[in-house]
């Protein structure tokens, strides 16, 4: 009777350490699922970085683009209120000359 207990014991013995394994391994599957989303969410979120970065000195390049064309624009708004700017507005465009001036024209 006591190596059929014994025997019975073992058995039991056997089925927890089965269990036990088992549920080792669900263990290090379930981390090794966490770990590998976590690695995949990082790629993805290092790829989006890279993207934004592009993103952003593009953005800085057209704003400093922006900004020279802003100091060109305050610059040629000065010099629209000169009256050398009137003068060459009304030789160029609309063709007057000053008394005595002669205006060379080319052939066709």
């Amino acid at each position: 009777m006591a190596s059929s207990r014994k025997k019975k014991n073992d058995v039991a013995f056997r089925r927890e350490k089965k269990g036990g394994r088992l549920g080792i391994l669900m263990a290090l599957f379930i981390f090794g699922t966490f770990v590998s989303m976590f690695s995949y969410n990082s790629y993805t979120l290092e790829k989006q970085q890279k993207q934004l970065d592009r993103e952003m000195a593009l953005l800085e390049e057209k704003l400093n683009s922006e900004k020279e064309r802003e100091i060109y624009l305050a610059e040629f708004e000065t010099y629209t209120h000169t009256k050398k700017y009137a003068e060459q507005v009304a030789k160029e465009k609309l063709g007057y000359v000053y008394k005595g001036e002669i205006i060379f024209k080319k052939d066709k």
